[in-house]
């Protein structure tokens, strides 16, 4: 039972029990809810104008007592009318929704994309070092040095310098500790990197466009004066050989053993230093090395979300001291592909195959370059373990083809290890040990069943794959950077990423198979380690693919400047760097 009377402008709301405790239950919004919907509603619309000051005015001690025994309904009522509706009494107020702008406040019109990209501007100092960036949208910046030096131009006594250079990068400079540079990244919040290959070297740093001074005087500094303190050395000499004794790295090494297997020269050069030749190399040897291979005319400082005039006016200060060097022309030292079989030793209960065919031109050969990048794709593979969804190369030929046909293949996946002249396209795969030459047999039949034909469906679906990976990557700032870098070191111009997409777009099957029919004449590399991998016969592969053809080309014509007519090197700023090769679903 719920009576209600007005006195003195006062409402009394007298409960049974059951209502009461109904009451106690409901927070005072969802009480003043139903008070409206009911009978009572008229009269509380009517008396909620003067409700808040009547409570208050009346201080009576009779008031005092009904407030004690009511102490909900007086909280209700005294925060009339802030919350209520203005329709109800409230106070009204202005509510703009967040679509829509504030009133009074300036229109600012909204950002438009620009249709065509940013172009690539280029300034070259008197030492010859080359400033080359692009002024893409955006509030971060990267930055980075690419030097022509790598494990190829290394002498026998200096091998395994370049290795060593990436492991010192961004520590004690003549100007700075370590802990003092590791303090300053800390403090812009930027993300450094270095890296090294057999034919380039890279220092790159990221960071907010307001930190663009510092971090590029950072840079500069790291590069061009690291200190090479031999307590430092040590340090990373054993950082090293702790990393090479590690079983994570074993594919890695694998890969490693297989170029210097395959070629003669330059290239057979280590890359990863071999744990006699790491404790043989001196502080004097690097520096030696560093001197030689870091002048003007072999170094370039890319950039992207800089504009080109700012970058040229904060750097070339800090540019103008490297040197000019003996000449303006970079050697190429020689190498030559032979092909052969690498066993790494070593227990491994899931043995693991490289197989790889040679494809003379490497990233200079544009025609080719394209051709391997879908290529790897439209082979694409993965593990017995992957997960769906678009992007894990469950499509592929090397996924529906071999992991989901054969039970006993643990892994089965595409990979290139790609050079300025040359490159090496091949199969990776796992497997069980009873079943190695199994599984080398099914690894040469897919090769071999890509060179006779390529259905327009699936040709089309590595395509689109391309491309969209490399359209995604060129969002970053990081791998627009270096793509500038590599490619300027290599051509002396730029492909841009909507070239090399028409380029990958124009690609036709019967292309395709032609490309890998020249691969398979040329003389097979096997790798090998693992239990049971002594079934791999490589004398099986010669009979079958014979000898090749290329063993007497050389791969690097000795003495003559790289050719800025040859075109495309984007993938390769896709790739995996230091010590690693690329693969369609890494």
């Amino acid at each position: 039972m719920r009576q209600a009377q007005s006195t003195d402008r006062t409402i009394v709301i007298y409960n049974t029990k059951k209502l009461q405790l109904a009451v106690y239950a409901m927070t005072p919004r969802i009480i003043l809810s139903r008070l409206l919907s009911s009978s009572l509603g008229p009269l509380i619309r009517q008396n909620t104008a003067v409700q808040h000051s009547a409570v208050q005015a009346e201080a009576s001690s009779s008031t005092k007592v009904w407030q004690q025994s009511h102490p909900l309904v007086v909280r209700v009522f005294s925060s009339f009318p802030s919350w209520l509706p203005p329709s109800h009494g409230g106070v009204s107020r202005t509510s703009t929704p967040l679509s829509l702008p504030l009133p009074g406040s300036p229109l600012i019109p909204a950002y438009q994309n620009p249709l065509q990209p940013p172009p690539t501007e280029m300034t070259v100092l008197e030492n010859g070092v080359r400033i080359i960036s692009e002024a893409t949208p955006g509030p971060t910046a990267s930055m980075g040095m690419y030097v022509d030096s790598g494990s190829i131009y290394e002498s026998q006594e200096a091998s395994g310098s370049s290795a060593l250079l990436e492991c010192l990068a961004f520590k004690s400079t003549k100007h700075r500790s370590a802990l003092r540079i590791a303090s300053e990244v800390d403090k812009i919040g930027s993300h450094v990197l270095a890296n090294a290959s057999r034919e380039q070297m890279s220092y790159t740093i990221d960071c907010l466009k307001t930190h663009t001074p510092a971090a590029l005087e950072l840079l500069c500094d790291c590069v061009l004066n690291p200190l090479l303190e031999s307590e430092e050395i040590e340090e990373q000499k054993a950082r090293l050989m702790m990393l090479l004794g590690s079983k994570d790295v074993q594919l890695t090494l694998l890969n490693e053993m297989l170029v210097r297997t395959a070629y003669k020269g330059a290239l057979g050069k280590p890359l990863i230093p071999d744990p006699d030749q790491l404790v043989k190399i001196t502080p004097d040897q690097i520096r030696s090395f560093l001197n030689s291979a870091y002048t003007g005319p072999r170094t370039v400082l890319a950039a992207s979300g800089i504009e080109h005039a700012r970058l040229v006016e904060m750097v070339t200060p800090m540019l103008q001291q490297v040197p000019k060097g003996p000449a303006d022309i970079v050697i190429e030292p020689v190498s030559h592909y032979e092909g052969g079989f690498v066993h790494l030793p070593g227990p491994n209960p899931e043995p693991n195959l490289l197989l790889a065919f040679e494809y003379n031109g490497g990233w200079r050969d544009v025609k080719g370059a394209v051709a391997m990048t879908v290529l790897t794709y439209l082979m694409g593979g993965g593990s017995s373990f992957s997960s769906g969804g678009p992007g894990k190369g469950m499509h592929s030929r090397l996924y529906t083809r071999v992991l989901t046909q054969y039970a006993w293949a643990n892994s089965c996946t595409s990979f290139n290890s790609t050079f300025n002249e040359s490159g090496l396209i091949g199969i990776q795969a796992s497997c069980e040990p009873a079943y190695v030459a199994n599984m080398l047999n099914v690894m040469c039949n897919e090769m071999e069943a890509v060179s006779r034909s390529v259905g327009q469906v699936e040709l089309d679906r590595a395509k689109k794959a391309a491309i969209s990976v490399i359209s995604n990557a060129l969002e970053s700032k990081a791998t627009s950077s270096e793509d500038i870098g590599r490619q300027f070191l290599t051509y002396g111009h730029r492909i841009s990423g909507r070239e090399y997409v028409e380029m990958i777009s124009s690609l036709t099957s019967s292309e395709l198979c032609s490309f890998v029919s020249r691969l398979l004449e040329t003389k097979p590399s096997l790798a090998v380690v693992g239990d049971g991998v002594e079934a791999a016969s490589y004398d099986v592969l010669l009979r079958r693919y014979g000898s090749g053809s290329s063993s007497e080309s050389p791969v690097s014509r000795g003495g003559v400047q790289k050719s800025p007519s040859a075109a495309g090197r984007l993938s390769k700023a896709l790739g995996l760097g230091a010590w690693g090769s690329n693969s369609a679903n890494s």
